[in-house]
């Protein structure tokens, strides 16, 4: 049995390598004589080989240099008492400036260990040139007769309008965006600084008044704090005080009791010659000072 399995695998061994030893022909070349750079150009390649051999034609992982691979065309097996004949159309071009160019394709046939290599004959094709024939009159370039100007030539700059279009564009969405989502902070963090720098130029107008007074008394010196007194409080709160009497001030205020008695001991340094005002001014002061907290206070938490 052993003698048997033996004998069939020398047999097939053979059998293979006598099909090899028949005579696998290839043949190659280009359909015209000519190309230009850059121009496809179409190169066939044909095989006749016994049919119980496995034969592989080029595919675009060749290398067809100097020509580039574009594409190819593969024509059915034709298998005739016993010998097949393959072809292949490739569409090759090339960028090579050699004047004449060469080339040459096999098929492989795969063995055990190795392939096959059967190649074809050498086709050539001719480079047809693209470049004028130049005059014998021309120069070459170190006898042109050149004239050198270091004058310095103002050239106008071109103004890039898309790419400020689109920055201004940017710019506005950026913008938009910002207020949209910290406009409320902005306009409040403002505020709060306008009330503060109100209350500062009040504050510092209101205490040189009392240093006058304090100083010497002067009916005209209490009439003036008293209105500078109104016009901050006419400002923070947004009511006409600078156009009210005493009377109507206190029809309007919620803590008339407390106010009433300041107001009118101002009267009377006005219009009576009063001269014992400072309590009544440090009042005022304090009551703008408790107003203005209160207010800062209100838009900070509001």
């Amino acid at each position: 049995m052993e003698m048997l399995r033996g004998i069939l695998f020398l047999t097939l061994v053979l059998a293979k390598y006598l099909a090899l030893a028949q005579p696998v022909q290839v043949k190659g070349g280009f359909y015209q004589d000519s190309i230009a750079i850059g121009q496809p150009v179409y190169y066939f390649l044909t095989a006749r080989y016994p049919e119980n051999l496995n034969l592989l034609f080029p595919d675009s992982t060749y290398s067809f240099a100097p020509f580039e691979y574009i594409s190819k065309r593969y024509f059915p097996t034709q298998t005739t008492k016993g010998i097949s004949y393959d072809s292949v159309v490739y569409t090759l071009r090339t960028f090579e400036l050699d004047a004449v160019q060469q080339l040459a394709v096999p098929v492989f046939v795969p063995g055990v260990a190795d392939s096959l290599r059967y190649e074809s004959m050498r086709d050539s094709i001719r480079l047809i040139s693209q470049v004028k024939v130049v005059p014998p009159d021309t120069l070459p370039l170190a006898q042109l007769p050149l004239k050198t100007n270091t004058t310095y030539q103002f050239v106008k700059l071109l103004f890039n309008y898309p790419v400020v279009f689109i920055s201004a564009a940017t710019l506005l969405v950026i913008i938009v965006l910002g207020w949209l989502i910290f406009g409320k902070r902005i306009k409040k963090y403002f505020f709060i600084r306008r009330l503060q720098k109100d209350y500062a130029t009040f504050s510092q107008a209101f205490t040189a008044c009392l240093t006058e007074i304090s100083l010497q008394f002067d009916p005209q010196l209490a009439e003036r704090a008293l209105a500078v007194w109104k016009k901050y409080l006419e400002q923070l709160e947004q009511k006409p005080y600078t156009k009210l009497t005493t009377r109507e001030m206190l029809l309007l205020e919620a803590d008339h009791h407390t106010l009433g008695p300041v107001l009118k001991a101002l009267d009377g340094a006005i219009y009576g010659h009063q001269k014992s005002i400072d309590e009544p001014l440090a009042q005022l002061g304090k009551m703008a000072e408790q107003r203005f907290l209160k207010k800062l206070n209100e838009v900070k938490h509001g």
